[in-house]
Parts: C-alpha cells; structure tokens; sequence
C-alpha cells in the first residue's frame, strides 16, 4: 500500500506500507526538492496498515526537522 504524498517544509514524504506474516511494515521515501529521495526504514511491525503509514510519515517529519541523529554519529558516540 502507498500513502498519499505529503508535502512538508518543501519535500514529499510517502510511505510504503507492506502487510506480511499478519504484520504491517513501513518505509519512509523523503523526496528533496531537486529530486534527490531517500529511503528509510522499514520500521517496527504494527497491527494496522493506518497505523505504519502514520508513523513513517511522522518520522519522515521528524527526520527533516533534525529529531533524529543519523545512525553514523550514534555508532561513532557509543
């Protein structure tokens, strides 16, 4: 399932949720302006499709407004 884009601080997040083993995974795709997408996730398995695709889309927001260190600097700070 493909959500809805949505259009944040100039970029478009979409989520990608995939329903397996009775589980919904999702992945965030951000798109900059320009072009340029990236991937992230997938995140945790949740019970409904609504449910992943809201927090991927959170998280994609979370990630453009800095709330998450990117996984090179925690692994140089542990």
């Amino acid at each position: 399932m493909d959500s809805i884009p949505v259009d944040y601080q100039g970029c478009e997040l979409s989520a990608v949720v995939v329903h397996a083993a009775g589980e919904f995974v999702s992945t965030v795709l951000i798109e900059r302006p320009g072009g340029v997408r990236r991937a992230v996730g997938p995140f945790r398995p949740f019970d409904t499709a609504r449910a992943a695709e809201q927090f991927a889309i959170q998280y994609g927001k979370d990630e453009l407004d800095g709330r998450h260190v990117p996984k090179e600097l925690q692994m140089a700070a542990g």
